[in-house]
C-alpha cells in the first residue's frame, strides 16, 4: 500500500471521529454557554445615535435586565465601528450638565433593568471608522464580569 493511501486511511478512519466528536462537544459547550447567558441577561432595544455631518462620535443605548440569582456588573463596551468605546454617563454638576466616563461601569441589581439612554447611562462610541447611515446595523459588545462579552445588534436611527 502506498504512504498517501495508508495516511488518508488513517485520517478518514481515526482522526476524522476524533475530529467529529471534539467538534461537537465544542458546539455542545458553546451552546449551553449561550442558553446559560441567556438565562442570566435580556438585552433588548439597542441602537445607536446616527451622528451629526462629519461628527466622528455617537452613543449607543441598550436597556439589559439582569434575570440572573445575584447582582452582576457592566464593566465594558467594545465595538468595531469605532476606536474607541467607553462606558459614560451624563450627571449635573453645579447646574451644569457634565458628561463623565463610568471607570467602574455599572450594578445591575437582581430583577432589575439598566437603561442606557440619550441624557443617562450609554456608550460612548469615538473615532468612528466611517460614517454610520439610518439602519445600519452594528454590533455592540458588552462586557459582564464574570460573564464576558455578550454581543448585541443595534440600528443605527
Amino acid at each position: 500500500m502506498k504512504l498517501s493511501s495508508c495516511l488518508t486511511k488513517i485520517l478518514v478512519t481515526r482522526v476524522k471521529p476524533s475530529l467529529m466528536a471534539f467538534l461537537l462537544v465544542l458546539t455542545a459547550a458553546h451552546a449551553s454557554a449561550g442558553e446559560a447567558l441567556e438565562t442570566k441577561l435580556s438585552l433588548v432595544n439597542a441602537w445607536v445615535k446616527r451622528p451629526m455631518p462629519g461628527m466622528m462620535m455617537t452613543a449607543g443605548f441598550v436597556e439589559i435586565t439582569n434575570l440572573s440569582d445575584q447582582p452582576l456588573a457592566l464593566i465594558g463596551v467594545r465595538t468595531a465601528v469605532s476606536k474607541v468605546a467607553e462606558l459614560h454617563a451624563m450627571e449635573m454638576v453645579d447646574g451644569v450638565m457634565k458628561m463623565r466616563y463610568a471607570d467602574q461601569g455599572w450594578q445591575i441589581a437582581v430583577g432589575e433593568t439598566l437603561a442606557l439612554a440619550p441624557g443617562g447611562k450609554h456608550a460612548m462610541l469615538m473615532g468612528l471608522q466611517e460614517p454610520l447611515q439610518s439602519q445600519q446595523q452594528v454590533l455592540l459588545e458588552f462586557n459582564f464580569a464574570g460573564l464576558g462579552w455578550i454581543t448585541v445588534n443595534a440600528e443605527v436611527r
